[in-house]
């Protein structure tokens, strides 16, 4: 007989530790392994304060891990249940110390595992002969004859038939076996950021991050070599591959810029031809191309440019249009908040979520089928800072079609990022990555990088105004910590699935302001530890980059549109009254920063001067020579030098005089490989030496084997 174990009941939901499983409204939830036993350790001590050392050596034992992982499960599970960090219904955070279960818990035994009698209960059954196996005898009835004829013969042919359609019917509706991948091949060991594009099936081709270029590499593995795309300017990013293997579509112009020139140009070289300016495009099955503009349109035209012809409108944050190898449906993924897969027509009608009763949070994402239309693949990601796992719809539906239920292919601690499937049907090439940076800081005597506070994985550096105090935000599970400078005393201030972007002290060190770079919001969070708060809570745009006056009695924000950004403009919010100001001028700027001495702000444009610095007394405004695109400004302490990264062939952190104009390149990062939420970052230290975050995760593309039987 099985041991007994526990159900426990809260809320209307039951986590039941005989099937490791999470019963809500009826619906088994997916969980990680690890997430539920953290769990099942709360649940057997509520009401107790558990600290993070418990659990650490509850659930992972001597394995080495950080407090990151217990913090992900905490937030995985807070997903999960429905719970908030802010105010908690089941999971409290206990700053610095650990968690508490808060609701009351019923808790029973789980009998479900019992073996139950069958048969008969009251001995063996009878033998051929009529005693039974404890020995007694027992009477047999003759067994009477019935007569056969035309009817009965009529009726038992009726009886096969009925028999065989039934069989007919199980076997078109059986369930199938569910795929699975069965092996995994590293076939680039390089270990830098790249980008998957496409195959033409011995080929792989992908994008080099660090520095960037466009390369390709054997479906087998083998040498990377890199794919020269010539009489294109600046450098251009590849976008997709065609069936064929023999056309790329290649995008020119600002990488920030929402709509990019597009190009069609042959892999081993010849016609090149320019097709327009485009928010995204995709080769279809045939050779022709999807391609959407911004304001969400889907249009199809030939390979060469013409015959444009409009499908739908299913809005802003349309792209990644495919059609099915069949022909029969399109689908594509919108930004709505999280990332959704839809689905229509070809004619565009039926525009639908594709998983509409998906309970599994996260993005949904890349969405592609395998060559031979049997199988939809797509990614699912919880933290927009890392990739996710692999899920496939199995579309082998027969006569009788019925939508399918996504199954998970991947689990474990690779994170994918892109998907491309193979010619073959069963192969589909992946990116992989296992995420982690190196914070180092620049030491101007050696002019090297070198690992900061003990080289732990961290971006967006800030110090307070006496430069005492510290705050970082770790990655790639974006916690918000504040520490002594030293990075001694930690001390968490925020929880997942916010991801605090370019955080910022209050002048008197009372609390820190950021904005959560997935979700684009305002928060403040007191240095001390609380919870924060949502600033301009009734502002349903999109709120982000904030960065406080010198006096700490106003903050500088952007206001607009991920989807719009040209749109976008910059705004003054006085602390006291709430008041909020337009900063005339500022249409198509973001990423404010306001000078230490109060006289100027910065900020990023999108058109003409890619650097504009705002005069507060005069109200004007001027553009700053940078000879390219100025990323993550910061001023100096003295005010009187921007500091800023620039990428591409010439990436380096550069450094302009505001007064004199003066640009100088401060440090070479040419081999540098960066990483972070965004890609890169770089803040200053109280000295102004150039905080960055040394890439040095691992990120390659596999081959895996999709089996289906």
């Amino acid at each position: 007989m099985a041991g007994k174990l526990l159900v426990f009941s809260f809320g209307g939901i039951k986590v039941r530790e005989r099937e490791f499983a999470i019963v809500k409204a009826g619906e088994v939830l997916p969980v990680e392994p690890k997430a539920f036993r953290v769990l099942l350790f709360l649940l057997r001590n509520p009401q107790k304060l558990i600290t993070k050392e418990e659990l650490l050596d509850e659930v992972w034992g001597d394995t080495a891990v950080s407090e990151n992982s217990l913090a992900r499960s905490i937030a995985l599970l807070r997903r999960l249940l429905g719970d908030e960090s802010h105010n908690p219904r089941y999971i409290e955070t206990v700053a610095t110390v650990g968690y508490r279960w808060v609701c009351k818990v019923e808790v029973s035994e789980d009998e479900s595992g019992r073996l139950e009698a069958t048969g008969n209960a009251g001995g063996a059954p009878p033998d051929q002969d009529g005693e039974s196996a404890d020995g007694e005898t027992r009477s047999r009835k003759p067994t009477p004859q019935i007569p056969m004829g035309p009817g009965w013969m009529w009726l038992t042919i009726g009886g096969i038939l009925v028999a065989g359609l039934a069989c007919t019917i199980w076997f078109l509706h059986r369930p199938l076996p569910p795929p699975r991948i069965t092996q995994f091949n590293q076939i680039t060991h390089d270990g830098h950021s790249k980008y998957l594009i496409g195959t033409d099936g011995s080929r792989v081709y992908f994008m080099q991050l660090f520095p960037q270029a466009i390369a390709q590499v054997g479906s087998n593995g083998g040498e990377v070599a890199p794919v020269p795309i010539a009489s294109l300017p600046g450098s251009p990013d590849l976008w997709d591959i065609s069936p064929d293997g023999n056309t790329a579509l290649a995008a020119t112009g600002d990488k920030l810029n929402l709509n990019r020139t597009v190009w069609s140009v042959r892999i081993l070289g010849g016609a090149i031809h320019r097709l327009g300016e485009f928010h995204d495009a995709e080769f279809a099955p045939d050779g022709s191309i999807f391609f959407t503009n911004l304001e969400g349109d889907i249009y199809l035209m030939q390979s060469n440019g013409t015959g444009q012809k409009k499908l739908a409108s299913p809005g802003r944050g349309t792209i990644e249009p495919h059609l099915s190898p069949d022909g029969k449906v399109i689908r594509f993924q919108r930004e709505e908040g999280n990332s959704v897969l839809y689905e229509m027509l070809p004619d565009g009608t039926g525009i639908h979520r594709l998983l509409g009763d998906w309970k599994v949070p996260g993005d949904q994402w890349g969405g592609r089928w395998t060559r031979d239309g049997k199988f939809y693949l797509f990614m699912n990601r919880q933290s927009f800072a890392e990739g996710g796992q692999i899920w496939v719809l199995d579309e082998r539906r027969g006569l009788f079609p019925k939508l399918p239920q996504p199954v998970q292919l991947t689990n474990g601690p690779i994170k994918w990022t892109e998907l491309v499937p193979g010619a073959d049907g069963k192969t589909i090439f992946a990116g992989g990555q296992t995420r982690r940076g190196e914070l180092s800081r620049f030491d101007q005597k050696t002019n090297e990088f070198k690992p900061f506070l003990g080289g732990i994985s961290a971006e967006f550096v800030t110090y307070s105004k006496d430069g005492n105090l510290v705050a970082y935000v770790s990655f790639p599970d974006g916690v918000l910590w504040k520490a002594n400078r030293d990075g001694s005393n930690p001390v968490q201030l925020t929880d997942p699935p916010i991801y605090p972007s370019r955080p910022r002290w209050s002048p008197d060190g009372t609390q820190i302001l950021f904005s959560d770079g997935a979700d684009a919001k305002i928060y403040t969070v007191p240095s001390e530890g609380g919870s924060p708060r949502r600033l301009l809570s009734d502002d349903k745009e999109v709120v982000r980059d904030p960065d406080w006056s010198p006096d700490g009695k106003k903050f500088v924000f952007a206001r607009g549109d991920f989807r719009d950004l040209k749109n976008e403009d910059l705004r003054i919010v006085d602390v006291a009254s709430n008041q909020v100001t337009p900063i005339p001028g500022s249409k198509g700027l973001f990423a404010p920063i306001w000078s230490p001495d109060g006289r100027y702000i910065a900020a990023m444009a999108w058109e003409g001067p890619q650097l504009r610095i705002f005069d507060v007394k005069t109200q004007k405004w001027r553009g700053l020579p940078t000879n390219g695109l100025a990323l993550f400004p910061t001023f100096s302490r003295d005010s009187q030098y921007i500091y800023f990264l620039r990428s591409g062939s010439d990436q380096g952190i550069f450094r302009i005089d505001v007064n004199r104009v003066n640009l100088e390149k401060f440090a070479d990062m040419s081999s540098f490989h960066f990483t972070g939420f965004w890609g890169y970052s770089i803040t200053l230290d109280p000295t102004d030496a150039p905080i960055v975050t040394r890439d040095v995760g691992t990120e390659d593309i596999y081959a895996l084997t999709l089996e289906a039987k």
